[in-house]
């Protein structure tokens, strides 16, 4: 990968580190996993928390914790933490994800944490990190690290995640199905990343947009907002989120004014839970603009200016988010590069303590 764009090279690395990781966590780490996961389902109350990309690692693991039934957990920023320590319950467990561990909202929250006596887990890559010396209990994620914008960070810690919540049941390791595919996934992602990023530079039309609507349903919704931070990290282009019922309610109203407003927005749909209703409204959005771009399951008939479909590789909700994960990230590169934009440059990292 000599010479590659340090982004694509990071993308290109993901499948094998994720592997890697599932190999570590099932293997290695496979006690921990046991006793983390057990304390995590003991807990009264798991509050999840994190800033930035890692914030989105997050996203599976909630809505496969709501998924299966656990109703006292939340999703919250940090930085909201930081500013009502009021709301904060002596019951909960703090689950914190963070790459450096260094970021400033969750470095501060985890000495907080520390010195007032709550209970804190945290995921990191950096396991001698203020975060990570600071929590009640740390994992490790064996992870690679990326050059700057998160990849391979955010969707390792997502599996991490998931993976405790596969065993918060008592179970002694997840399931011989799920770890075969797993791998299975993995292995398609290694073998088709490329040709997706061919797909992504045949689109005539991505050069045209000043902004993206990124809709879906459920879960899809938490994998658009990751879709959306990549747009706006890699490719500098701002991308709105919302679900496709609510798209309906009023901002469908942009796409079918398109002739005269002045930006170019350009619908996205991430194509989980369909209906009739979801079909209707995609329906509505392809008649008004061709320039569409369409996600869904393999075999779907529904239109789109480009279409990319997704083969069932064994993986449900917020677990298959591993592998659309993929298609998100490689359209964020393949947007940045047919604006002129070196994919990834930042002007600050602001965001980690240095």
């Amino acid at each position: 990968m000599a010479g590659m764009n340090p982004i694509l090279t990071n993308i290109y690395e993901q499948p094998a580190e994720l592997e890697r990781v599932l190999d570590d966590l099932t293997g290695e780490k496979l006690g921990q996993m046991r006793e983390l996961a057990r304390i995590m389902a003991l807990s009264g109350e798991l509050v999840l928390t994190s800033m930035g990309s890692a914030f989105y690692s997050l996203m599976p693991m909630y809505e496969e914790l709501r998924e299966r039934g656990y109703r006292n957990v939340a999703l919250e920023e940090t930085g909201d933490l930081i500013r009502h320590p009021e709301r904060m319950s002596r019951n909960a467990l703090y689950v914190l994800m963070s790459r450096s561990g260094e970021s400033r909202e969750v470095a501060d929250f985890a000495v907080w944490c520390r010195e007032n006596g709550f209970t804190t887990l945290s995921v990191t890559m950096t396991p001698d990190s203020t975060m990570a010396r600071n929590s009640t209990y740390m994992l490790h994620d064996i992870s690679s690290y990326d050059d700057i914008v998160c990849i391979k960070a955010y969707s390792t810690m997502a599996l991490t995640g998931l993976l405790l919540v596969e065993m918060m049941d008592g179970r002694e390791h997840p399931s011989e199905e799920l770890v075969a595919n797993l791998k299975r996934a993995f292995a398609w992602m290694e073998a088709n990343k490329e040709s997706i990023l061919a797909q992504l530079e045949a689109v005539p039309f991505l050069a045209e947009a000043n902004c993206f609507y990124m809709i879906s349903r459920s879960w899809g919704v938490n994998m658009m907002r990751s879709a959306s931070l990549w747009l706006e990290e890699t490719a500098k282009t701002p991308a709105n989120i919302m679900s496709v019922d609510n798209y309906f309610h009023g901002p469908m109203e942009i796409i079918r004014s398109h002739a005269i407003v002045k930006s170019v927005t350009c619908p996205v749909l991430f194509d989980v839970q369909p209906d009739a209703r979801s079909a209707m409204i995609w329906e509505k959005t392809n008649q008004a603009v061709s320039n569409s771009l369409y996600f869904g399951p393999e075999g779907s008939t529904m239109p789109g200016g480009a279409r990319f479909e997704i083969p069932d590789l064994g993986l449900e909700g917020p677990w298959s988010m591993l592998v659309a994960a993929l298609f998100f990230q490689l359209l964020s590169y393949q947007v940045a590069i047919v604006n002129g934009i070196e994919p990834g440059f930042f002007y600050d990292e602001g965001w980690i303590v240095l």
